[in-house]
């Protein structure tokens, strides 16, 4: 279906919307461009498409040296991490082994101290 605007100020101008009639402005040409115009329009805005690609293309270049700039310090500090996990159990573990060893002589002296008590009150010894 082919619509035939050839007339449409003419049919329009006599429609009411609302109670008042449409006033339309004088109909407005579109001057016609030379081929050379367009072209030039054209290479403009071929241009300006090239310039913001290339400029989101070095913003995603930027991004993804961040990108690989954070993923090494995650690793340092991955590794930091362990060596001080590793430190830190090594320490309990040294505590640990040296409040065995003085509880192990104080419990030792204190059994001793009670068999020694004991046998003087015994009367066969």
């Amino acid at each position: 279906m082919q619509l035939d605007l050839s007339n449409f100020q003419g049919v329009v101008a006599g429609l009411t919307v609302g109670g008042g009639t449409c006033d339309l402005p004088p109909r407005v040409e579109v001057p016609t461009r030379s081929e050379p115009e367009l072209a030039l329009l054209m290479q403009k805005v071929e241009a300006m498409s090239i310039a913001e690609i290339d400029r989101l293309m070095a913003e995603l270049h930027e991004l993804k040296g961040y990108l690989q700039s954070e993923r090494k310090r995650i690793e340092r500090e991955m590794i930091r991490y362990k060596n001080l996990t590793k430190t830190a159990s090594a320490s309990v573990e040294t505590v640990f082994d040296a409040v065995s060893q003085l509880h192990s002589a104080l419990y030792s002296r204190k059994s001793s101290a009670s068999e020694v008590t004991a046998a003087e009150g015994h009367p066969c010894i």
